[in-house]
Formats: structure tokens, C-alpha cells, sequence
């Protein structure tokens, strides 16, 4: 094509007289091609700009000056045109045609730029990429001119070359740097909704680069970072929107797999497979970028060789030819970086996004979790879920790629070796097949360990979580110890023991990937010498040992994936087997609008029978129920223990299996649980549960739960923080505050399980007078409550008894008090009282009701009449939605809980020396010996290859073979033996050791903290350690050093080598030292702060988790399922916003380090051309040096990247040693105070001058207590709420230590006693009774220290016997988590058993009967009293008739004995607290 370029050359493209290309490829085909990229982008560029919004922005100087620029181009372009047209005198030149179309498309560039600048923040990346590319062909076409002269004899062409070159040069900068000024206006999208994430402000340059993150890590660098300083998450990231893509994908698998069970992977690709597959796009052009670098090693060794061995009749390859090839080498080690990162990015935000969407699913889940589901996942188990098998798949996402990218990289390794060693490789192929075939077994046998790993974990997890909810209990019975042990049965002799057979496998895997490069190499090498006749030269071996380099990350990533993958399969199973699992039954119950006649039933079950589970494994809970409870009335349900009054309540929720019959609700229900459920908030948050403040109502609500002396007594009135399940509050305060929040919500249904059980029953009057009878606040509204108290069934419109699930007897309250027969009367004649009629109709016509009264009040937005059924009445907007914080807004609040500590700056040294301990101090300075032995075998073996190749380079043949491949065979093999040798030394002496060490110190010291601890750390954080960080502990740290040392000795070793072979790059090692050290230090600083603050944030997620959980039914009542689902959001992405900048950081960090990397490269290739040019250096020592220079970028990254993750990791074990070191309680056992064997032999109790408090700046709770108990007196201990009853038998156990005075029993001082020594000795029935997953043997007895006669004589008194014998395995029947299985009131009974195989001379009896019926409490009673005759019995009790038979009585108010004498003479002084009490209760007249 001469006629279209007249340069004899020609179009090339590559030029055959220089290295280079031609001058009409470089002056007409480039310019065409950047002319039609343009053309080609230009109208879509605009046509999005043009449906942009403009934005008001003034014109800087920078856009004068950039516009200036592209003119400048322009003028450029249309002059070296007119000088190619002069000297061709052709218009059919493409020389003049090309900068002619060029020119009018920087036109159409500068055009895009103007209007950009009107309408978006963005530069255009098309643009951008086009001057980018300009500038590109400008270098290349002066580097062109310089080889050909062209100066001297067009010297207007090259100036007109310089000036388009630096003009386009100065307008990329400006569009990439120059930031645009602020708009006036802040515009939003359509939708409502913006991204205000760096991100979405960040060009394609920054986006390449990540430099939208350096204000940040600036800001991380100057200070440390707090979390206003945190970014937002870009919009795509937001877990509503990836749980909600994830959804319905998930809902589509579901139906489209009615066979086989959903596929929980298809589903997570469907939503973010084409984010994933980008990434492996940009992995794979890595891949190859990478793979190029040993075919430039070669032309380099060919370039060496050229100037060694020539002869004088023989030009030497040119100079420039040799730089050209350094310079490939740079390029390609960038652009592989480039690739690289951008593929991190898309899998690491994939891997974000599945952590956040499948969390926020699983706590979805969690929240319609039917009852064969909760019982067959623990609260442990769903903790465990989100704690490690999301993080498994997250991990899966990230770390993965070898699954697919190693065999892409073997078949690229093998076809390069294929053109260097021809049919030799095959040696090599038969060699990697191998270790993939044992690698496919070791990673079945890792799938079985990895099972059971998991199931192991579930277990220490669950009772991990059991013993922390018990703790009170717990260290009441002093039974610490015992529960150590068995914990210690599952963790060091079932889980640790499986980790250490894992990690044998594991260290087996990492030998045979690191001794597999070897092999192939030796084998390849072998079978070449022996069977090809050319030398085994150096363009032959280092290429080759480049290329075997290369192959040992896919074939040491290969086992390490196939065991992730392994592991991620169990856990994806897990995860679908739990998102598959039964829910609740959705048409459980009809619900209707709000009933408004009067006879209307509200409530309706027709004909009802209902299942504990769907399967009915268990026998129903109700059988063919009837109940039906009218429009305002109030409907009470009896019965005694275990006969279904829960169960009645639970199926009218929709929380049972409705086998047959029907259900009918009519509007809007509150729910008030039998144990009441409080949440970790201020008193107001708990009352206000989500609803608009309305101080009026809110008011008459708190006086009508009376709760206004409580908010007197409290340290911050209703803005104290109440702690975890109202840990700080009372039984009492508790049950009142959780009907506040009942009442405060104005539902139309009130669903009560004995809300009165543990009120004082003076205080349970008031209640009945202000909420429940008729002139409460309820009186309008339909009551279904489920009750032992008898005094409110004088109120009740309508009575059920309930008896074994069925209904015995029904009616309304006359009906049942005119029949005979009735057993309902019997029970109210016995122990109720007659309701007073006339009074009542007087009250109920003279009274207006509150409730329905404020519904008429003319503020229409704060109370709005009645809704339909659905919309929750003053149902807090969008706009009021509070978002959780990890700090405290109000910083002077004496209650506040305690942030989670955080350290700040870098990991102190004492961390890593105490784990050093706790691991072994001699194994870790013998793996790290070993460590360096292999590497130093390692770096001997190339050695003694560069000397081999060099003999055959020099001789042209492969003389000595045997000899010199038998030694790099031993040193090979020696360097492998060491590396399977040192990863036995840290997996079995090291890993397993230090985390048996830390977990049993942390657990000891935790369990045996002061309760103050517990009342202040939510039971999410506790957990979090014994999970995130334990597993980090036992699974990560190890891999995580054994990566930092590798990358570490294989930087030192690679410079050492480089610096061996060529003295003068010892040179530049300082100024890359101090490139790598500022860029090292301004990233861990931020860094650093971002993963404690990920850290910090992952705690609140399984805090409310757990905390929602346990409320689950009272969330579900109320109908706040969705904003307990945004808090969880909240959280999860709070966590996120640490998370994101963490990991574009260590692209930042990447990129920047990465390019240093290349640099090495290039001087390392630079230096051996002037070294060979200008003096003498042997090829072989060329090619070693690059093979080594290439393995610097990627290892110089990975040391940054691995002492992040290694201060990352050992900031699990600073946390885990931060409870390592807990203040602990006094000494279990002290050896010179130990009380006599039979102590106490009399039970006398004294308290002298006995003050306390909770915990240190809080008021104090009993003040001077003085009190004489005479040994075997009945004393029963009464005051009102907050008075400080339950102090008093705390301070007993000394669960709090005195401030002043002390306690003494038969003369002994308790507090010079150890703690187990005082407690093992004293029997207590506490007011919270817990029962733990186990048999009812381990509930009662997990000492094993009693008979199976004894236990079932303690079962019988309890009259628990008859129940435990009906279950299956009667002593060995199981008992579900927290007690699930058995009612409040069997575990009450299940207490009472323990007390009764206590043999203490104390009994201390705190609410022991609150939640039995009074029949079954009469019984118990007598059972106390014959079988407890011969002990000192203190009881706190609401119900006074149960203490007054007491020898004497103790009366407290505001922590302060104001009364103490016989229940006689204080009833006969009318004065007395006690009279008032029991008027108010009425039992004196």
C-alpha cells in the first residue's frame, strides 16, 4: 500500500530495521485507531451526560487551562498534517489523513469534557483512556524520531511532536488531579436515595489506582480513626439491597428445585456471579501478563549470551533492544499488578456482599423459626453460622480462585515449558498429576475432619453460651469447675484433638505443594539431559526455573483451595439445611380487623389442637380446644404446672403448630411474656419499643405499671441503660417494665402470660386497679392473660382451667361461682377473693377509661384512632429511626454499659511474646530455624543450577550429569523435608498448644469474673471471643506467620541474590527501602485502626442477634420484625463501613508496592544490560537474579498484606488476653480460712453493720444493715420493689463484696472465706431458675456427686418426679437449650430439687414459687417446711401469705432494715410498713 504511505518502511506494523515500529504505523494507523475509539464512544458518553442533571458549578482555572491544552492538541495535530502534506504532496497519504480525523476527535474529547463539567463529578473514563492512549503513541513516535534522526532533518516535526506530547500529557493530569469545584446544590437521584461513598466520586484513573481512598488514609495516618471518620458504603454494597437481590434469588431457586434441595451457590451467583466473573476475567489477562515474563527472561539471556560469546566477525544484539526488553518486562509486571487488584476488588466486594446478604437472611430466618427448627438450632448453633460458615463462603469467594485459576496457570506453565523443553515436560505433567491425585485424598480426609470440626465447634459454642446466660446461677452453686470441665472435655479432647490431626494433613499438603516445583523441575531437567542432545544452557534453564517458580503458587494454592473448598462446602450445606428449615405455620392464625361490638370475640380458638412440632414427635400441647374471649373483656387462665396455660397463649400468637381447628384474632396485639424480655436500652427505649414519644400517655403508663418510685431509685431514672436481659433491674422492675411496653403500644389484643408473678402483691393490686380492672387503662381492651394470682380472677370477666392440654372448666365469672362443682370456685374460695360487684358496676359506670379516652385527643399525629388490622398504632417513620452507636450519646450517664475496649496504635510487642509463651517458646525459635534452613537449601539448589547450566552453556554439551543433577536433587529434597518438617513443629507444638493455653486461661478468667462484669458486657461481645477470635486463634494465625516468614526470607533471599550477582543495586536498596517503609507505615497505621474497628463491630451483630432471639416472640407479637430487621442491617453494614476501606486499602497499598516491585524488575534487567554491555557478567547470573527479581513484587506485597493479617490475627489474641486478664473474684479457695468440714452445723447468720453497692460509682444498695438470725429461724425478708431484697441474698453468696461491715455464719467471717468454700455450703433457690442443654442428671448434679435414688427422691419432693419419668430416658432425658422443653414453672420445681440435694444448714428462697399455681405452691410450701425444719431458711416472696407463718420478718426499705420482729407484733402495730403491705395485699382487713 505504498500510494497510502510514502515512508519506505512501510505500515509494518514492526519496523525491520529498528526496534520499533514503523513511522506509518506510529503517524497514520495509530492516529486512526485513536480517532475511531472515539468516534466509536463518543455518542454514548454524551447521551448519558445529556440525561444527567446540571450542576451548578463555577468555572476554574485549571478548566481554562485544560481547555487551552486540548486547543494546543489540536493546532498540533492540523500542523504535523500540513507537514506530512508537504512532503508527500498526497492527499491519499494516511499520514496527513490521520492527524486530520485525530484532530477532530480530541474535538469531540474536549466537547465531552466541557459538558461533564456542567452535569456530573465524574471525568468521563472513555476521555480519559483516549489521552491516556494519546500520550502512550506520543512517547513511542518521539522515541522513534530520536532512533531515525528525524531531528536533523525535520526538526518542525519533533518540536510539533514535544508540544502535542507535554500538552496532552498536562491534560491528563489536570483531568485526573484537578478536582472539580462543588456543586451549590445537593441533588438527589430520582429515587430518593444517593451514593455519598468515595467511590461513586472517583474517575477511572482513581478507581484503577484506589486513590479516592487516600484522604482517608491520610486522615488514619495523622490521627487515629474513629467511626465518623468511616466512608459510607457505595449503594450496591448496602445490605437492604444485596439481602434483598439474595432473596429472590433464593425464593426462585426454592421453586425451581422441588426434587433435589435448593442450591445455595446457584442462588449466590445469580446475584453476584457477573460482578464475579469480571474479576476472573481480569485474573486470568493477569494470569497471562504473568507467563509473559519468562519469554522476556529468555530474549534477555539471548541478549546476554549475544555479548558473551560472539565472535569479532559477529554483531551483538543492539543496546536498545536490550533496554526495550526491560522495559517489556516493567510493563508487563504493571499491567499484571493492574489486573490483579481489579480482580481482588470485584471478588472482595462479592465476598462482602455474600457475607452481608446471607447474615441479614439468616437473621431473617431466625425470626420465623417454627418450634422443630429452634429446637434443632441453638442460639450457638445460628451464632455459629454467621460467625464462621458465612465467613467461610466469604472467604471462598476471595481466596477460591486457585480452583479454577491454578489448572489455568499449570496449562500455561506446561505449553511455555512445552517451547523450552520440548517432551521433556511430560516428566513434569506426570509429576503434578501425581500430587493432584494425593492431594484429592488428603482433601477427603480433610472434608471428613473438617465435618466434624464443625460439630465440635457447635458444641463448645452452644455451652459456651448456656454457661454465660446461667453465670448467676452458675456461681450461686459454685458450680464453675464443673462446668469447666466438660467444656474442657469438648475443646481439648474433641475439637483441639481433631485440629491436630487436620493440621498433620495440612502440613502433608503444604510439603507436597512446595516440594511439587521441585520434582517437576528435577524430573524435566533429568529427562531432557538424558534424552536431548542440546545443553542444558541457561536461555533453557532460568526461563524454565521462572516458569517452576510460577508453578508453585497454583500447586501450593491448589490443596489450600481444595480444603477451603471442602470446608466451604459443609458450611454452604449448613447454611442451606437452616435456610430450608420449617417456619412458622403462616395460616396459624386468621387475623381480622379490630373487633368493635361489644359480644364480638376479639380472641376465638375453635375446636384447637396444637403441636410443640409439626412432626409431632412430641404428644400435643392442646387438645381440641374452645376459647373465646369477647371485645374488652379480660379472660384469665389457669392451671397448675405444665398443663398448656404458655401453650394456650403461644398458639393464640401463631408461635404453635395448629393441627386442626381455628384461630381468630381481631387487630393489633401486645404481648407480655412469662419471663419477661428486656432489651439492652434505656428504660424508655424498652417502654417506647419503637413507638413515638407521647409524654402524656407515657406518663399514665409508667404510673399505671407502677413505676415511678423505680425511676426515683434507678441511677439515671427511665434513661438508664437496663443492661443485658435488664441484668441491672429487679424480677420485679423487670415483669413491670415489659408491661409498660405492652400497654405504652395501645394494642386492641393484650396477650398477658403471669405478668404478676413476680410483683410484690401489694404492688400487683396496683396493677390490677391502674391496667387490668375496670377502671385501668385497659379496661377497653380484650386481656387474655394466663395466671397464678388469684387476687385478679375477682376482676376477670371470663375463667378457663386448664388441666394435661385440655380444658376442663370455662365460663364467666358468676357462671363458675354459682356452680357447685365448679373447680374454679374451689380454687378462688381457697385461695382468691370474692370480687365486690356492686362496687365494681359503680367503678365501671363512674370511670372513663384512659386508654380509649387520649384515642380522641386532638393531635391527630401522635394519636390516631383506631387502624385496620396490620399497621401498628403510632408506628414509628422512617425518619425517627434511631441508629444503633458504638459510643454513648450521653456521656454522664452513671449506667452506661462499658465500650468494648479497643488498643490503639500497632500491636505491642508483650502480645506476640505472651503467645510466644502460651505456644512454646523453643518450638517457635525451631520452626523459625528450620524456616530458615529450608529457604537457605532452597536458594543453594538455584545456585548450584546456575553453575550447572553455566558448564553446559561454556561447553555445549551436558557433561557430569549424574553428578550435578544428584546434588541439586539432595538439596532440593533436603529444602522440602524441612518445610513438611517446620509445619509439624507449628501446627503441633505451637497452633494447638497456644490455643488450648489462651482459651482455658480466657475461659477460666471470664467465668470467674465479679457479676459486675456481666451486668455492663452485653453476652455478644463475651461470645465473640470465645467464636471469631478463638477460631482465628486456632486456624488462621498459624497459616498467617507461616505466609509472613515464607514472603519475608524470600524477599531477603531474592536481595541478597540480586545484590551478590551485581554490587551496584545494593545502591538503590536504601531509597526502595524508604518507598517501602513509608508506603508500609502510612498503611498499617490505617489499617490497623480499620480491622479493630471491623472487630469492634462485628460484636453488636450477634448481641442483637442474640438478644432478638431471645425475644422473639415478643417481636413477632408487637409486629417489629422489620425494625429489628433494619437494626440488624444497620449493624451489619457498620460493620461493612470498616470492612470496604480495609480492603481497598490493601489494594492502595498493592498497587504502590507492586509498581516498586516492577521496578526492581527493571533495574534488576537495567543494571545486568550495563553490567554486560560495560563489563563481564555470566548469563546464568543474569537469569538467576531476574528468576529472583520476579518473585519480589508479588512477595513485597504480600509482606505488608501479611503483617496486617498478622496484627489483624494478634489482635484476637490481644483481645483474647484482655479477658486473660480480668479482674477476678476472691480466691475460690484460701488455705489457711477454710471453714470446718461440717460448717455451717447450726445456720446462725449475722450481719454486721453490712453496706454494699453493684459495682463501683453506682449508690449504694444496703446501707448498715445490721441483723441476728438465730440458727433454724424461718425469716421472711419483704419490702417493695428496689428495696433490696434480692442484695440481701446476694450479698450472702457475696455475688457482691461489702463496702463496709461484714456477714458472718456460726460465727465465721464469709468474707475471709474462699468463694467456693462459702457457696458450696449454702443452698439457694434463685428467682431466675435456669435449666442447661443436657440430661436432667447434668441439671441437677453436674458434679456427679449424688446417687440416682437420691436424685429421684429430690425429684419426687419437688413434684417433678411424675414429669421427669414421662420423658424418654427419665434422669437422661434430654433437656433443650435454656430449658425449652420444660415450663418456667418446672424449672422453678428443677431448682427446688437442687436445693433439696444441697445439704446446707442455709436455704435461701428468692421468689422460689413465682411462677407455679397456688395449689402447686401450697405443696411446696409443706414440702419446705417438714423437709427444710432443720435449717435457717431466708424467703423473699411476692405472695406474703407464704411468709407469714415466719418466724420473724424482715422489712426493707431503700436498702435499710426499717423493721424486723415477729409477723404478730408487727401486724398488731397498724403503723408498721408490714400492716400496710398486707393490707394492700389483702390479707388483713
Amino acid at each position: 500500500m505504498p500510494a497510502f504511505c510514502l515512508d519506505p518502511e512501510g505500515f509494518g506494523p514492526v519496523s525491520p530495521l529498528y526496534y520499533n515500529f514503523t513511522p506509518c504505523f506510529i503517524n497514520a494507523v495509530v492516529p486512526l485507531l485513536l480517532a475511531a475509539y472515539m468516534f466509536a464512544l463518543a455518542p454514548r458518553e454524551l447521551k448519558a451526560l445529556r440525561a444527567s442533571r446540571p450542576i451548578f458549578v463555577h468555572v476554574s482555572g485549571a478548566a481554562y487551562t485544560s481547555a487551552a491544552l486540548v486547543l494546543v492538541v489540536i493546532l498540533s495535530s492540523l500542523a504535523t498534517a500540513l507537514t506530512f502534506f508537504g512532503l508527500s504532496h498526497s492527499v491519499l497519504d494516511l499520514r496527513v489523513a490521520g492527524p486530520l480525523l485525530y484532530a477532530v476527535a480530541v474535538v469531540l474529547a474536549g466537547y465531552i469534557h466541557y459538558t461533564e463539567y456542567f452535569r456530573v463529578r465524574v471525568t468521563s473514563g472513555a476521555a480519559l483512556f483516549f489521552w491516556l492512549f494519546t500520550v502512550v503513541a506520543g512517547c513511542i513516535r518521539l522515541f522513534g524520531y530520536v532512533q531515525r534522526n528525524v531531528h536533523a532533518t525535520q526538526p518542525f516535526l519533533v518540536s510539533v511532536a514535544i508540544f502535542s506530547l507535554l500538552a496532552s500529557l498536562g491534560h491528563l493530569l489536570l483531568c485526573s488531579l484537578a478536582s472539580k469545584p462543588s456543586s451549590q446544590y445537593e441533588l438527589l437521584d430520582s429515587d430518593g436515595q444517593t451514593d455519598s461513598s468515595p467511590l461513586a466520586y472517583a474517575h477511572v484513573f482513581s478507581r484503577l489506582t484506589f486513590s479516592y481512598l487516600t484522604k482517608l488514609m491520610k486522615l488514619g495516618y495523622n490521627n487515629y480513626l474513629t467511626e465518623e471518620d468511616l466512608p459510607d458504603l457505595p449503594y450496591a454494597c448496602r445490605t437492604d439491597i444485596t439481602r434483598e437481590l439474595f432473596d429472590v434469588a433464593w425464593q426462585a431457586e426454592k421453586k425451581r428445585s422441588t426434587v433435589t434441595p435448593p442450591s445455595l451457590a446457584r442462588a449466590l451467583f445469580s446475584c453476584f456471579g457477573s460482578t464475579y466473573l469480571l474479576g476472573v476475567v481480569f485474573k486470568l489477562t493477569g494470569d497471562v501478563m504473568s507467563f509473559m515474563q519468562p519469554n522476556l527472561l529468555r530474549r534477555l539471556i539471548v541478549f546476554v549470551n549475544s555479548y558473551n560469546t560472539h565472535d569479532r566477525d559477529d554483531e551483538p544484539i543492539p543496546v536498545s533492544a536490550g533496554f526495550i526488553i526491560a522495559i517489556g518486562m516493567f510493563t508487563c509486571s504493571f499491567l499484571q499488578t493492574m489486573f490483579q487488584q481489579q480482580y481482588f476488588t470485584r471478588v472482595f466486594s462479592v465476598g462482602m456482599n455474600v457475607k452481608s446478604a446471607l447474615t441479614s437472611s439468616i437473621y431473617r430466618k431466625a425470626m420465623f423459626l417454627s418450634n422443630d427448627g429452634r429446637q434443632a438450632k441453638s442460639t450457638g448453633d445460628i451464632v455459629n453460622l454467621m460467625a464462621v460458615d458465612v465467613s467461610r463462603l466469604q472467604e471462598m469467594t476471595q481466596s477460591g480462585q486457585a480452583l479454577w485459576s491454578g489448572p489455568f496457570q499449570i496449562i500455561l506453565c506446561l505449553y511455555n515449558l512445552h517451547a523450552l523443553v520440548g517432551n521433556s515436560m511430560w516428566a513434569g505433567v506426570a509429576v503434578t498429576m501425581s500430587t493432584i491425585v494425593i492431594n484429592a485424598h488428603i482433601a477427603k480426609k480433610q472434608r471428613a475432619l473438617q465435618k466434624i470440626q464443625m460439630k465440635v465447634k457447635d458444641k463448645r459454642t452452644r455451652l459456651t453460651g448456656e454457661i454465660l446466660v446461667s453465670i448467676k446461677s452458675i456461681k450461686l452453686y459454685a458450680w464453675e469447675d464443673s462446668f469447666i470441665k466438660r467444656l474442657h472435655e469438648i475443646r481439648n479432647n474433641q475439637e483441639l484433638k481433631n485440629l491436630r490431626t487436620k493440621g498433620i494433613y495440612s502440613a502433608i499438603a503444604n510439603f507436597i505443594g512446595s516440594c511439587a516445583p521441585f520434582f517437576v523441575s528435577c524430573s524435566t531437567f533429568a529427562l531432557f539431559v538424558w534424552t536431548s542432545d542440546k545443553p542444558l544452557s541457561t536461555d533453557i534453564v532460568f526461563p524454565a526455573l521462572t516458569l517452576f517458580n510460577l508453578l508453585s503458587q497454583p500447586l501450593s494454592q491448589i490443596p489450600q483451595a481444595v480444603t477451603q473448598f471442602v470446608e466451604t462446602i459443609v458450611s454452604a450445606t449448613r447454611l442451606r439445611d437452616f435456610l430450608i428449615t420449617s417456619e412458622l405455620q403462616p395460616d396459624a392464625v386468621s387475623h381480622l380487623d379490630v373487633a368493635t361490638k361489644p359480644d364480638e370475640a376479639a380472641v376465638l380458638i375453635k375446636n384447637g389442637t396444637f403441636l410443640w412440632d409439626e412432626a409431632g414427635k412430641h404428644p400435643p400441647a392442646l387438645k381440641n380446644v374452645s376459647f373465646e374471649a369477647k371485645n374488652g373483656q379480660l379472660a384469665c387462665i389457669v392451671g397448675r404446672v405444665g398443663a398448656g396455660k404458655s401453650a394456650l397463649l403461644q398458639s393464640i400468637l401463631g408461635d404453635m403448630y395448629r393441627q386442626s381447628g381455628r384461630v381468630v384474632v381481631r387487630g393489633h396485639v401486645a404481648y407480655c411474656s412469662q419471663v419477661p424480655w428486656i432489651m439492652n436500652a434505656t428504660v424508655k427505649e424498652n417502654i417506647l419499643f419503637g413507638k413515638r414519644f407521647h409524654a402524656e400517655f407515657y406518663d399514665k403508663t409508667v404510673h399505671a405499671c407502677a413505676l415511678i418510685d423505680d425511676f426515683s431509685v434507678l441511677p439515671d431514672g427511665d434513661e438508664t441503660i437496663v443492661g443485658e436481659k435488664g441484668i441491672s433491674l429487679s424480677g420485679g422492675q423487670k415483669a413491670r417494665l415489659a408491661l409498660a411496653r405492652a400497654v405504652y403500644t395501645r394494642a386492641d389484643v393484650y396477650i398477658l402470660d403471669d405478668p404478676l408473678s413476680a410483683v410484690d402483691q401489694h404492688v400487683g393490686r396496683h396493677i390490677i386497679d391502674n391496667v387490668l380492672g375496670p377502671r385501668g387503662l385497659l379496661a377497653s381492651k380484650t386481656k387474655v392473660m394466663a395466671t397464678n394470682a388469684m387476687s385478679v380472677l375477682a376482676q376477670a370477666d371470663s375463667i378457663t382451667m386448664l388441666r394435661s392440654g385440655e380444658i376442663i372448666e370455662t365460663g364467666l365469672y358468676d357462671e363458675v361461682m354459682s356452680r357447685l362443682d365448679s373447680q374454679i370456685k374451689l380454687l378462688i374460695d381457697e385461695f382468691g377473693t370474692q370480687r365486690e360487684q356492686d362496687k365494681v358496676e359503680e367503678e365501671t359506670a363512674e370511670e372513663k377509661n384512659p386508654l380509649a379516652d387520649t384515642d380522641s385527643e386532638e393531635d391527630d399525629d401522635m394519636e390516631a384512632p383506631y387502624y385496620q388490622f396490620g399497621a401498628p398504632l403510632r408506628r414509628a417513620s422512617t425518619a425517627s429511626f434511631k441508629k444503633p452507636s458504638l459510643i454513648d450519646d450521653i456521656p454522664n450517664r452513671r449506667s452506661r454499659q462499658i465500650k468494648e475496649h479497643s488498643e490503639k496504635g500497632q500491636v505491642k510487642f508483650g502480645v506476640y511474646k505472651e503467645y510466644m509463651k502460651a505456644a512454646n517458646l523453643g518450638a517457635v525459635i525451631t520452626f523459625l530455624v528450620l524456616m530458615v534452613c529450608s529457604n537457605s537449601m532452597s536458594v543453594s539448589g538455584n545456585f548450584w543450577l546456575k553453575h550447572w547450566s553455566d558448564i553446559n552453556t561454556r561447553y555445549g554439551d551436558n557433561p557430569n550429569t549424574a553428578r550435578y543433577l544428584g546434588i541439586y536433587l539432595i538439596l532440593g529434597t533436603s529444602a522440602a523435608m524441612l518445610t513438611l518438617v517446620y509445619t509439624l513443629v507449628l501446627w503441633i507444638w505451637c497452633t494447638i498448644r497456644a490455643a488450648r493455653n489462651l482459651h482455658d486461661t480466657m475461659l477460666k478468667r471470664v467465668l470467674r469474673s465479679p457479676m459486675s462484669f456481666f451486668d455492663t458486657t452485653p453476652l455478644g461481645r463475651i461470645i465473640n471471643r470465645f467464636t471469631a477470635d478463638v477460631n482465628r486463634v486456632d486456624e488462621v494465625l498459624a497459616r498467617v506467620f507461616t505466609n509472613f516468614f515464607t514472603n519475608f526470607f524470600k524477599v531477603l533471599f531474592s536481595l541478597v541474590v540480586i545484590s551478590s550477582a551485581n554490587p551496584v543495586f545494593m545502591l538503590f536498596i536504601l531509597p526502595i527501602a524508604f518507598l517501602y517503609i513509608y508506603n508500609q507505615k502510612f498503611y498499617l497505621r490505617t489499617s490497623r485502626e480499620l480491622k479493630r474497628l471491623e472487630s469492634v463491630s462485628r460484636s453488636p451483630i450477634y448481641a442483637h442477634f442474640q438478644e432478638s432471639l431471645n425475644g422473639v416472640s415478643t417481636i413477632r407479637a408487637f409486629t417489629q420484625v422489620r425494625r429489628f430487621n433494619r437494626t440488624d442491617e444497620y449493624h451489619i453494614d457498620f460493620n461493612n463501613k470498616a470492612y470496604y476501606p480495609s480492603m481497598i486499602a490493601r489494594r492502595w497499598l498493592a498497587i504502590r508496592l507492586e509498581v516498586l516491585g516492577s521496578s526492581i524488575i527493571f533495574l534488576s534487567a537495567f543494571l545486568a544490560i550495563l553490567a554486560v554491555v560495560y563489563g563481564n557478567l555470566s548469563s546464568g547470573l543474569v537469569g538467576l537474579t531476574m528468576s529472583y527479581a520476579f518473585q519480589i513484587t508479588a512477595a513485597l506485597s504480600a509482606i505488608v498484606r501479611m503483617t496486617v493479617e498478622v496484627e489483624i490475627s494478634t489482635v484476637s489474641v490481644e483481645r483474647i488476653l484482655e479477658y486473660c486478664g480480668l479482674p477476678s473474684e476472691a480466691p475460690e479457695i484460701i488455705g489457711n480460712h477454710r471453714p470446718p468440714h461440717e460448717w455451717p452445723s447450726a445456720g446462725a447468720v449475722e450481719f454486721h453493720d453490712y453496706s454494699t453497692r453493684y459495682r463501683p460509682g453506682l449508690d449504694l444498695v444496703l446501707r448498715g444493715i445490721n441483723l441476728k438470725i438465730k440458727p433454724k429461724e424461718k425469716i421472711g425478708i419483704v419490702g417493695r420493689t428496689g428495696a433490696g431484697k434480692s442484695s440481701l441474698t446476694l450479698a450472702l453468696f457475696r455475688m457482691i463484696e461489702p463496702v463496709g461491715g461484714y456477714v458472718s455464719i456460726d460465727g465465721i467471717n464469709t468474707s475471709k472465706l474462699g468463694l467456693q468454700d462459702l457457696r458450696e455450703h449454702l443452698s439457694i433457690i434463685p428467682q431466675d431458675s435456669q435449666a442447661f442443654e443436657g440430661t436432667v442428671r447434668d441439671n441437677l448434679d453436674p458434679a456427679n456427686r449424688y446417687t440416682d435414688a437420691d436424685l429421684w427422691h429430690a425429684l419426687k419432693l419437688s413434684h417433678l418426679s411424675e414429669h421427669i419419668r414421662k420423658m424418654e430416658g427419665g434422669l437422661h432425658a434430654m433437656i433443650m437449650e435454656s430449658g425449652s422443653n420444660m415450663s418456667v414453672g418446672q424449672r422453678q420445681l428443677m431448682s427446688l430439687a437442687r436445693a433439696l440435694l444441697t445439704p446446707s444448714k442455709i436455704l435461701v428462697l428468692d421468689e422460689a414459687t413465682a411462677a407455679v399455681d397456688v395449689e402447686t405452691d401450697q405443696i411446696i410450701q409443706e414440702t419446705i417446711r417438714t423437709e427444710f425444719k432443720d435449717r435457717t431458711i431466708l424467703t423473699i416472696a411476692h405472695r406474703l401469705n407464704t411468709i407469714i407463718d415466719s418466724d420473724k420478718i424482715v422489712v426493707l426499705a431503700a436498702g435499710k432494715v426499717v423493721e424486723f420482729d415477729t409477723p404478730t407484733v408487727l401486724l398488731a402495730n397498724k403503723a408498721s410498713l408490714f400492716y400496710s403491705l398486707c393490707k394492700q395485699g389483702g390479707l388483713v382487713e
